[in-house]
């Protein structure tokens, strides 16, 4: 009877101990998310016949590496507006951007990552997102 119990409690003694380093890395929870800019809806016009025929919308966030500066990154977020503007339209003219459809991503991304690191120099921005948000219908 003895044995049982004292196997019963080395057991109950291990699974506590196995589950309270459960508990620990659940309560330091997963790495904390870098901090991010998002720069305002950038509009791309879809030309046909040298005519703009709709426009569609793209996103771009930025991860900041350094969390230090992210305030210097967010008082730009004017100027890397207008960089993203310039990317897009560079974008449409080399081909990487046809009719609203983003056909070369890395292209684009490179070129947006060399304009932030003029801006703020290099290491600061850590990855770039680019989302399409909406289509509008052609125009009558």
């Amino acid at each position: 009877m003895r044995r049982v119990a004292f196997v019963l409690g080395t057991l109950l003694i291990a699974a506590t101990l196995a589950g309270s380093g459960t508990v620990a890395q659940a309560a330091e929870g997963p790495a904390a998310l870098p901090p991010s800019v998002r720069i305002k809806p950038v509009m791309v016009p879809i030309v046909t016949r040298g005519q703009v025929e709709r426009y569609t919308q793209i996103e771009v966030m930025l991860e900041v590496a350094n969390a230090t500066r992210l305030g210097e990154v967010q008082v730009a977020i004017p100027r890397l507006h207008d960089a993203t503007l310039r990317a897009v339209y560079l974008g449409i003219e080399e081909g990487w951007i046809v009719r609203g459809n983003i056909a070369n991503m890395p292209a684009l991304r490179r070129k947006i990552d060399e304009e932030s690191v003029k801006l703020f120099g290099k290491d600061v921005v850590s990855r770039i997102l680019i989302t399409p948000l909406s289509r509008q219908s052609s125009f009558p």
